[in-house]
């Protein structure tokens, strides 16, 4: 039964991860009237698809990412090549409007040829030689034209409707969404987290046992205003007068039953893993803070704790980076989907807030990951959009091509060596 939860937890947290991020590349792209003929979520073999408006929205088989096609990205192949054999239907000014690639179709008054040349991007034409007259002609292809395969169109992207042809600031807006995107996820459950729970004070709720709290004789009901000569107002202060304090003896005031009472505490040192490569100290009371509910201070703790999440997978980004140069680099640093399912794993059985706190910080990750300047991802493309934008033309299309495919090759090999390490470190 708990494999079947963390299956459900991993699918949830995956999906919603994935589908914000993607979402926000086809939401800034639609706007910009880019066309986008597929938004996957999942790679490989296709599990469940439907389509709406000129959009097939797909879930397939591998959690290893998603995407938003966007008609002139680079990154899409047309499916007619020069050689195959198609036929074709023409408009009253001989204009492709329907590109026939199979058998099942109900279209007549169609024209078989045999594609010698093809451009979708730019030119957008066919030419080729047709089978009843055995010639060679040049068709233009219609301002509104589909690909028909498998008893489904797909229409064919006009130059205004392509990715390519838009301004850069366009182009930057769309790529840029997906991790933004991945950030508003991280807030939202943020502030979500802290209306439902509450915002910590400086009351005490609770006093673990045997801890320095205890010790010095603080119960549950008192509210801490004073941590040696720093003033306290809330758990912010409250933890940075504590750190600054450090493992030394001080003096505490609270308020209890209306007065002030002392008394001498020496806080508890702490280390926490915050990450694989980066740890963090703080000096502890020992107390669980007293919640409030209010109407904004939700909304700051929200934006305060997506801050505090971005530094740290930020920091944690650059150690990772810097190990590589130092010579420290393991792939234990890296997790990938199986990583992400064990981590799952442990997660899920702690509740489910620890969980949407889970789901935060993969969405910081996923959103600053996405930002990395290697070309298969979007920071990587996005630099050939600044590119254009500073020097007033796009980057030459064969040294981006190349530079796609050489990205998108070390991604993919990248995941694998990860995936098997996690299978290595969690399952053999």
């Amino acid at each position: 039964m708990s494999y079947l939860v963390t299956i459900i937890a991993f699918i949830i947290v995956f999906g919603v991860l994935v589908t914000v991020h993607e979402y926000g590349h086809m939401f800034f792209a639609k706007r910009a009237g880019i066309m986008c003929p597929e938004f996957a979520i999942g790679m490989g073999p296709k599990i469940l698809s439907f389509r709406k408006n000129e959009t097939l929205y797909t879930i397939r088989l591998l959690p290893v990412g998603g995407y938003v096609r966007m008609a002139g990205d680079g990154l899409e192949e047309p499916p007619v090549q020069p050689g195959m054999h198609v036929k074709i239907k023409l408009n009253k000014n001989d204009e492709i409007t329907h590109i026939i690639l199979d058998d099942h179709h109900k279209f007549q008054q169609i024209e078989a040829i045999e594609v010698k040349k093809c451009d979708f991007k730019e030119g957008l034409f066919i030419e080729g030689i047709t089978a009843y007259d055995e010639e060679r002609h040049h068709f233009n292809i219609a301002d509104k034209a589909f690909f028909v395969e498998n008893g489904s169109l797909v229409q064919i992207a006009p130059k205004h409707r392509q990715f390519t042809y838009k301004k850069p600031y366009q182009k930057f807006l769309a790529l840029i969404a997906g991790p933004l995107f991945n950030f508003l996820l991280t807030l939202v459950l943020f502030i979500g987290l802290a209306y439902y729970q509450g915002t910590p004070t400086n009351g005490i709720a609770d006093v673990a046992k045997d801890s320095p709290a205890e010790k010095a004789g603080l119960h549950s009901g008192d509210k801490i205003v004073k941590v040696g000569d720093y003033k306290v107002t809330d758990q912010k202060s409250l933890r940075s007068a504590t750190d600054k304090i450090k493992e030394n003896a001080t003096h505490v005031t609270v308020k209890r039953d209306g007065k002030e009472k002392t008394f001498k505490i020496t806080p508890k040192k702490e280390t926490e893993q915050l990450t694989k490569t980066k740890k963090e100290t703080h000096y502890r009371l020992g107390i669980q803070a007293e919640t409030e509910h209010t109407a904004f201070k939700p909304i700051l703790e929200g934006f305060e704790r997506t801050i505090i999440a971005g530094k740290l997978i930020f920091t944690a980004i650059v150690s990772l980076i810097a190990s590589i140069f130092t010579g420290h680099f393991s792939f234990d640093m890296l997790n990938g989907p199986v990583g992400i399912y064990h981590q799952v794993d442990s997660v899920v059985k702690t509740g489910i807030f620890n969980l949407i706190n889970f789901t935060a910080l993969l969405s910081v990750n996923l959103g600053l990951m996405n930002l990395l300047p290697i070309p298969a991802l979007d920071g990587g493309r996005i630099l050939f959009v600044i590119y254009e934008a500073i020097f007033r033309k796009p980057l030459n299309k064969k040294a981006e091509t190349v530079m796609l495919a050489i990205g998108a090759v070390f991604v993919l090999i990248i995941m694998i060596l990860v995936t098997w390490n996690d299978i290595q470190r969690y399952f053999l």
